[in-house]
C-alpha cells in the first residue's frame, strides 16, 4: 500500500502545481545524492519561474513536454 503524502510533499506540490507550465512533480535525489523535488514542465523556459529550493530541499527540472493520460 502506497504511503500518504508527507504534508511537505503536500506543500512543495500545492505550490510546484499552481505555476502554468508545471505538469507534475515528484521526490528523487540531486547528483549528491540527497533529497530533492523533481519539477516536470512542458519547456526549458519554465524552470525560471521556478523557486531553487523548497523546504530546504533543491528544486530540480526534468522537461517533459504535455503529459497526457493514455487510454486503457
Amino acid at each position: 500500500p502506497a504511503e500518504p503524502a508527507s504534508a511537505a510533499r503536500r506543500s512543495a506540490e500545492a505550490q510546484l502545481l499552481a505555476i502554468p507550465g508545471v505538469r507534475g512533480m515528484g521526490e528523487g535525489r540531486d547528483a549528491l545524492g540527497n533529497p530533492a523535488w523533481i519539477v516536470y514542465v512542458v519547456s526549458k523556459g519554465i524552470a525560471a519561474s521556478l523557486p531553487k529550493a523548497i523546504g530546504g530541499k533543491p528544486v530540480l527540472v526534468e522537461v517533459s513536454g504535455d503529459i497526457d493520460a493514455q487510454p486503457r
